[in-house]
């Protein structure tokens, strides 16, 4: 009903064009095959004339691998967004990146796709990555199918991986594709539904032929392949429970229309296979996403309406009633920014997702978060790293405005105009993305000090761009510093400084993130009194410092609290502000243990005694400042550290060896398979531990083995490896903590 409301205000020729409308995204595990499928999906689709491989003999490498660094080292870094036509379906295409690294490049574009293609390799299964990448899509409530790809490749095993994604991932799946041949005599698909072979003959696949009956020894599997799919649905579709009770079959119309219903309800996904490097299967895949994932109108987006307060010196924004957008270019513009980046020849490109009304060529917009405006001059779809001009886009596309603009990821943008305008939406705030924490730092200088400036100007622009890069200064040393997912993370952006903007640069170690925390509550009485001639200082404080519990898989959020229930005639609020302030502007944010931020405090203060002359500002201050530096170590403090998902793979007869290596390093062993002659090790280690641990995994296995790290979560130290930090840091910190653990 809401879906043909919206669409009954739209021009004709613009409610068709949303309905054919799929903002899809590709993502899995590195080395799953993605960006291959992408290269295959734009050259069948029309877009591209030729086909090239990620890692290709010559120099210019897959479409969507753009950067340099992408071609070079064989792996997507950035996601990539490009649009093609497949039949009467315009479909806006972002090919994601496989590692762990830049796991934020497929938060974001999740965040705005309406369906999903999962890829997962039918040798190696699912892996730390895909369960991640599943964990994103549930997050974003994104429909998906998935695409079990490489079914020519030895070992390949379609069953298998649909049996780990039931138990791994817990989905609800089953295939409505069954392969013709196993391995390197893979020929192609039968079509469960109609009960039909499928065939990709050319030299690049390029011809669908199609024969209206099933090979004769595979005629019993797909009658076993058909019974479980209708089996399936009818669990979680009404109309299929009612035929399946009534002991009736479903056309296959009935059949297409339930898996369509199922997937957009996120209730079912099914299950395509074949080898996008072979060229087999890709079309039908095209052919799924049009027939099986949603259009924007089918799928419900809600933002937030909020109200400011004046809080003393600043404006506080309280979320409130949430409001259903609609696909409407009359409605008042709603749109989402998900990725800001730096485009060569194009300069700075701002990706919005449009969910409500239009965006023209010339109108000037207003970013929600800082409430200024800017003028679109420039406005694109994007094709990997090139861009085409157009004058508008409607609701439910995505694109790009080009421009140095004051905006960020995750900023919700509308139209500028006054609050009395009926397309005023100067209230509206869309749900951010989530974004993990950064978990390791490394402390980096130009060599030439001439081009140190230039080298925190783009690192600032490249933190701009990513939300997991973070910069910080120490404010004593001046000691610049970068923050981010991992080794390679912080690598790629060190090597674009280097070739993009020829600033070479020096870096220390890699340092863990670390944070402190307490684990017991103490009760405080405490009085500051200072008497040197005149008026002195005075403040008494009464309360207790408590642990609270917090999420310690994110850094988002409130991660300590300060709380007040003494009375104004005991101490005034302006001198009770005073006491605060030392625990938000200063404490929380550098703790005393390692100058690290505290996480999981709460701070509160029941009761006091002020003095009518000696009571000022910097006594509550200051008494906050002692006190704490005396109750804190009686706290049972301690620091916690990133643990990582690791997912090891090594050739068989090196898994003794590595599995050693892995567990001296502290690592815990989760899971070990073997497959084939490769051995694959599941198991948690904390971050500090994997540091040099890829040199040693080439040496033991000569080369062949590899590794992923993903964050899990933050977990306590013991007391011992907790103190060796403190002592290690505060050295290089050249700062005295008074107490031991």
């Amino acid at each position: 009903m809401f879906v043909a409301s919206v669409l009954n205000r739209l021009t004709p020729q613009h409610a068709q064009n949303l309905l054919n409308i799929r903002n899809i995204g590709i993502s899995a595990h590195i080395d799953h095959g993605k960006t291959t499928l992408s290269e295959r999906i734009l050259f069948y689709s029309g877009k591209i004339k030729a086909m090239h491989e990620v890692k290709g003999s010559s120099d210019i490498g897959a479409t969507m691998d753009s950067m340099e660094l992408e071609k070079e080292r064989g792996i997507t870094i950035r996601s990539a967004a490009t649009y093609c036509k497949w039949k009467t379906s315009q479909i806006n295409l972002i090919d994601t990146p496989g590692h762990v690294d830049f796991t934020i490049e497929v938060e974001r574009a999740l965040r705005v796709l309406d369906g999903a293609i999962l890829v997962i390799c039918a040798v190696n299964g699912v892996q730390t990555q895909t369960i991640t990448v599943d964990r994103q899509m549930r997050r974003y409530a994104v429909p998906r199918m998935i695409f079990i790809n490489k079914m020519d490749r030895d070992g390949a095993n379609s069953k298998r991986v649909i049996d780990l994604a039931r138990s791994k991932l817990n989905l609800k799946c089953a295939p409505i594709q069954l392969p013709i041949g196993e391995m390197h005599e893979f020929e192609g698909v039968i079509d469960v539904i109609e009960k039909r072979a499928i065939y990709f003959d050319g030299a690049f696949g390029e011809t669908v032929r199609v024969e209206g009956s099933v090979p004769a020894f595979l005629a019993q599997r797909v009658e076993e392949a058909y019974e479980e799919l209708f089996t399936t649905l009818a669990d979680v579709d009404s109309e299929m429970e009612d035929l399946f009770l009534n002991d009736r079959r479903p056309t296959s119309a009935q059949m297409h229309a339930a898996v369509r219903r199922t997937v957009i309800a996120n209730q079912f996904i099914p299950v395509l296979m074949g080898t996008a490097y072979k060229n087999k299967g890709v079309q039908v895949l095209l052919d799924a996403v049009e027939r099986y994932l949603p259009n924007p109108t089918e799928r419900v987006n809600v933002a937030h309406a909020f109200t400011e307060t004046q809080v003393e010196d600043r404006v506080e924004r309280v979320k409130g009633e949430s409001v259903t957008l609609q696909n409407d270019d009359e409605k008042p513009l709603v749109a989402f920014t998900y990725k800001i980046e730096e485009t060569r020849g194009l300069g700075l490109s701002n990706y919005i997702r449009i969910y409500q009304g239009r965006v023209r060529k010339g109108d000037t917009l207003l970013n929600v978060r800082t409430g200024r405006s800017f003028s679109v001059a420039k406005l694109v779809r994007m094709h990997a790293n090139s861009a085409v001009a157009v004058n508008e886009i409607l609701c439910g596309d995505i694109c790009a405005i080009v421009g140095e603009l004051e905006l960020a990821s995750g900023d919700t943008v509308v139209r500028n105009v006054p609050p009395q305008s009926p397309l005023w939406a100067g209230n509206i705030g869309l749900e951010n993305m989530y974004v993990p924490p950064p978990v390791m730092s490394l402390s980096v200088k130009a060599k030439d000090q001439k081009d140190q400036t230039l080298m925190e100007k783009k690192m600032q622009n490249f933190q701009r761009e990513d939300p997991t890069l973070r910069i910080v200064v120490n404010p004593e040393t001046r000691e610049f510093v970068i923050q981010g997912m991992g080794e390679l993370h912080l690598e790629i952006y060190l090597e674009r400084l280097r070739r993009e903007y020829d600033v070479d640069t020096t870096v220390g170690k890699p340092t863990v993130n670390y944070r402190e925390i307490i684990q017991e509550r103490v009760e405080f009485d405490f009085t500051h009194k200072r008497q040197s001639g005149g008026a002195g200082q005075y403040a008494h404080v009464k309360g207790y410092i408590e642990p609270m519990k917090i999420d310690l898989t994110t850094d988002t959020g409130d991660k300590n609290e300060y709380k007040s229930t003494c009375k104004a005639d005991e101490v005034t609020e302006n001198l009770q502000k005073s006491f605060q302030n030392y625990f938000l502007r200063t404490v929380f944010g550098n703790g005393p243990m390692i100058d690290a931020p505290l996480w999981g405090v709460r701070v509160v203060l029941e009761s006091g005694t002020m003095h009518e002359v000696d009571s000022k500002d910097i006594a509550f201050k200051n008494a906050a400042k002692y006190m704490f530096a005396e109750y804190f170590p009686k706290c049972a403090p301690t620091l916690i550290e990133p643990w990582m998902a690791v997912d090891i793979s090594s050739p068989q007869k090196a898994l003794n060896e590595v599995l050693s290596e892995f567990v001296q390093r502290g690592g815990l062993t989760m899971e070990t398979k073997v497959d084939n002659f490769e051995a694959v090790i599941l198991g948690e280690a904390p971050l500090s531990a994997m540091f040099g641990f890829i040199n040693k995994l080439r040496s033991l296995t000569k080369g062949e083995g590899a590794f992923s790290l993903e964050f899990k979560e933050y977990r306590p130290m013991s007391t011992h490896d907790a103190q060796k930090v403190m002592d290690e840091r505060n050295a290089i910190l050249e700062r005295k903590v008074d107490f031991q653990l």
